[in-house]
């Protein structure tokens, strides 16, 4: 189902320990996208956590850089670099399958678009089919993606969520996140580490005693 993290300006980055925890939860290929002199710049397609921590420690991002960071796991076309996240607002999915592209709006996606979904098509995902078919007619220009009448029609169709960033850094978000202490948002839990099971555990007696 993948996940998205969103820092906003004026919030720490995700520690290390949650990026190696949300890319073990949803290993299917990783990305992340920033502003660069008024551009949206995407750069994505990395299948392993350590090309990736690589990429994002070279960036030496601090809490003045707005980043909306992906990580996938396929419901539809497979598991390839170009169909990992974020992707840019365009008709064109050749220009979704893109690695590095400077845009006028990014999207992150999390969840699976039914109205998209065509497990025949083994090249585009229902969010690229999604971007290029309805989003560019929703969001015809960069301040669309912050409108919330745009966003509360957009997640009207897709029923899931999204993370949009536009090219003078702000963030907006279509369903419900999860945002924490520091004010990181995310789109869902995987970004926790797993409880271990312990018989030991108090919690785990209590259950058991009550059987």
């Amino acid at each position: 189902m993948c996940i998205i993290c969103a820092s906003p300006i004026g919030v720490p980055q995700p520690t290390e320990t949650q990026l190696r925890t949300m890319f073990d939860s949803n290993p299917h290929g990783a990305g992340y996208m920033t502003v660069c002199n008024g551009r949206v710049a995407i750069h994505k397609g990395f299948t392993t956590i350590d090309d990736f921590l690589r990429q994002v420690r070279s960036e030496r991002f601090g809490i003045d850089d707005p980043v909306v960071y992906h990580f996938r796991i396929s419901t539809q076309a497979g598991v390839t670099p170009q169909m990992t996240h974020p992707f840019p607002l365009t008709s064109s999915l050749e220009a979704c399958e893109a690695l590095d592209v400077l845009c006028r709006v990014g999207i992150a996606h999390n969840g699976i678009i039914q109205m998209t979904t065509d497990r025949r098509n083994t090249r585009y995902s229902d969010t690229a089919l999604f971007i290029t078919k309805y989003l560019t007619r929703l969001i015809t220009k960069p301040e669309d993606a912050h409108d919330p009448v745009i966003r509360a029609m957009i997640h009207k169709l897709i029923d899931s969520k999204m993370a949009l960033l536009t090219g003078d850094g702000v963030i907006s978000t279509v369903g419900h996140f999860i945002t924490d202490l520091e004010g990181r948002m995310f789109s869902n839990t995987s970004y926790i580490p797993a409880r271990k099971f312990n018989m030991e555990d108090a919690s785990w007696k209590n259950f058991f005693a009550g059987c």
